[in-house]
Formats: C-alpha cells, sequence, structure tokens
C-alpha cells in the first residue's frame, strides 16, 4: 500500500511549525503528530556579552521578537572572584521586539575603619564587564 491514509482516525504530519511554549497549555482542534525532529519557537532570547568601558550597552536581540512585543529584561553583572564592589545593571529606556539598552553602574565599597562604617563611592568609569541578560516575551 502507498502514500498516506486519509482516515480521520489516522493523523497526519503537522505542515506548520508548532508554537513557542506558552504560560498554559492548550490543546488543538486539528489531529496532527510532530516529526520528531521539530522544534518550538522560543520565547526568550539570552546572552552573556561585554559593556563598553563607561557601562553602556546596547543588546540586539539574535531573533527579534514579533512586531509590538515589548520584553521583559534581566541583566546581572558577571564579577571577577575577590571583587567585593556592587555592580548593578539597569533597562535603560523601554526595550523594543529588536533591542534594548543597558547601563552597568559599579560603587566601590571601602570600610571606614574608626568608624565601623561602609562607605560608598561611584566611579566616573565601571570598566568593561560582562553581562549576562535574558529577555522573556510577556
Amino acid at each position: 500500500m502507498s502514500g498516506v491514509s486519509t482516515t480521520p482516525d489516522v493523523p497526519q504530519p503537522a505542515t506548520q511549525m508548532p508554537p513557542g511554549v506558552n504560560d498554559t497549555g492548550s490543546v488543538g482542534s486539528v489531529q496532527r503528530f510532530a516529526l520528531e525532529n521539530h522544534t518550538h519557537a522560543s520565547k526568550a532570547r539570552k546572552v552573556r556579552v561585554q559593556c563598553a568601558a563607561d557601562g553602556s550597552l546596547t543588546w540586539v536581540y539574535s531573533t527579534p521578537f514579533a512586531s509590538g512585543v515589548v520584553p521583559i529584561v534581566v541583566a546581572v553583572a558577571e564579577a571577577a572572584g575577590g571583587v567585593t564592589d556592587v555592580i548593578n545593571v539597569q533597562v535603560v529606556g523601554t526595550p523594543t521586539n529588536t533591542q534594548c539598552q543597558l547601563l552597568v553602574n559599579r560603587t566601590n565599597k571601602s570600610v571606614a575603619a574608626l568608624l565601623g562604617l561602609t562607605v560608598l563611592s561611584v566611579p566616573a568609569q565601571p570598566g568593561v564587564t560582562w553581562v549576562h541578560a535574558v529577555a522573556l516575551e510577556p
């Protein structure tokens, strides 16, 4: 017997790419099966990248989100072993479906021995720093 059966009880191969992962599950209305080498579109973009010496960073996503999607972006700085400075990463402006702006801020931490106080001071340039960032489709 050659060809594929068109009997309604026998599922046919999918003809469209499967949807991305969603926060809630759903059941399709068409009985189709997926091939073993299929993939789902990711709802996340991630990167490990260095900022400029002034702390600025423009991250252009490897694959843009759909038009109109404003992703949720979170980022954290990577500090070398032994570094006691406080390093923060902030999102500057509103991310777009293609990119976002980040800014690394580094604060020197020292202890005033006589008073036992921790003193924070902000240097002019945070220096080149590795940043780990994730953008998630809401």
